[in-house]
């Protein structure tokens, strides 16, 4: 009795570290999400946007695909001069794990336009084939 007692503790234990583990790398991906970001680069898009990808623009409620994503960021003349994420909170559920938080996004448009701007996310990951992917992604304008 104390072995199976012993054993479903070890397994809750586990499994508990597993979410944490698995949070904390939805976690670095969402920073290394804005460095790609601040970068433009789009193989890190290529790499962790699943091929499924469904986007949601905060400016106009545009759906889009990985594809179109890429192909914008690709013609992105944007120059960002923060990107600060907070608030940020993980939840996982075997293959899929959701973060929610606030990106504070500062910089210049193509156009030289100033722009200082808070987005709630929501970025929803699924893991497949042991890698976790970005599967679905919505932003909302914060009103300061």
């Amino acid at each position: 009795m104390k072995t199976l007692f012993f054993l479903m503790i070890t397994l809750a234990a586990t499994a508990f570290a597993q979410a944490s583990d698995d949070g904390d790398l939805l976690l670095r991906l969402e920073r290394e999400w804005n460095e790609a970001l601040k970068g433009h680069d789009v193989a890190w898009l290529e790499k962790n946007f699943a091929s499924d990808l469904t986007d949601i623009s905060s400016g106009n409620g545009a759906l889009h695909s990985k594809a179109e994503d890429i192909a914008m960021m690709k013609a992105d003349k944007t120059v960002y001069d923060l990107l600060e994420l907070s608030e940020m909170k993980t939840r996982v559920e075997g293959d899929a794990g959701i973060v929610t938080g606030i990106n504070h996004l500062k910089g210049h448009d193509d156009q030289g336009q100033a722009f200082d701007l808070r987005l709630a996310f929501t970025d929803t990951y699924i893991r497949r084939d042991g890698h976790w992917q970005v599967w679905a992604t919505q932003h909302t304008r914060v009103k300061p």
